[in-house]
């Protein structure tokens, strides 16, 4: 199998522009007033999964490195990462839905949460510009797409990470846009998360376990994140600081 070249996320380009900041509200406003209207979603790049096989292991791949000295694009690069195998993942479990043994209550929920998470993809996408230029590769070992607990349980770890990764990265935003915009999201994800919870334990308090979600670090979060990728993730200039939040374990 062929290597790929590594790959180090660009710059800037045009998302320090007016023009640009601009067009980012606009998709905020969108994002804010459509986010659980997935029929707004008809226009959007819907990408196909990969093969089931997924033959690739996680960290087998070329590098992918976000340089944290670009600062905001750095951030908004680490969420569109982030967003980019959230949406893969929940457009593989749509399309085994066939073969799957998920209920059609199952099934609604987890199309529509697809629909969300490829707005979020396709919003960091258009906010970045010309440092969009990154695909990342998941892979899923040990996930049966066509078994609902498989599903549920590797949906409920990616919905907690996303929750703990955008409460993290916030503190390294210095536009209130862009923060905004992570609040906007990370609110979602929460939704998200409280909801596959409780599909996998009706009734019970799943849904909500603690008083406060988790913060994690951008390092930690990535170490998590890496068993489902094929490129080694990493970082340049990482953040030599963290706050971390009430439950003390980012």
């Amino acid at each position: 199998m062929s290597t790929r070249p590594s790959l180090t996320v660009g710059d800037a380009g045009s998302l320090g522009s007016l023009r640009s900041r601009r067009e980012v509200l606009k998709l905020m406003a969108m994002g804010g007033s459509l986010v659980l209207l997935p029929t707004a979603l008809i226009g959007c790049s819907d990408d196909n999964p990969m093969s089931p096989e997924m033959p690739s292991a996680p960290n087998s791949g070329s590098p992918l490195t976000i340089d944290f000295a670009k600062g905001d694009v750095a951030v908004l690069q680490f969420a569109y990462a982030l967003e980019q195998l959230e949406a893969d993942f929940y457009t593989r479990a749509v399309a085994a839905f066939d073969q799957s043994n998920l209920t059609a209550a199952e099934k609604a929920i987890l199309l529509d949460i697809k629909y969300h998470e490829v707005q979020h993809r396709e919003l960091f996408k258009a906010a970045l510009g010309s440092s969009n230029d990154f695909t990342l590769s998941p892979t899923y070992p040990g996930v049966n797409f066509r078994d609902r607990i498989s599903v549920l349980t590797a949906a409920r770890t990616f919905e907690d990470l996303g929750v703990a990764a955008y409460n993290g990265a916030g503190q390294y935003l210095a536009s209130g846009t862009f923060l905004t915009l992570a609040g906007k999201i990370v609110s979602v994800e929460a939704r998200h998360a409280a909801v596959i919870r409780d599909l996998l334990a009706p009734g019970t308090n799943a849904f909500s376990p603690t008083a406060f979600d988790d913060v994690f670090s951008p390092a930690k979060v990535a170490g998590a994140a890496q068993g489902f990728v094929v490129d080694r993730l990493g970082f340049a200039n990482a953040p030599g600081t963290f706050v971390q939040g009430p439950n003390n374990n980012g």
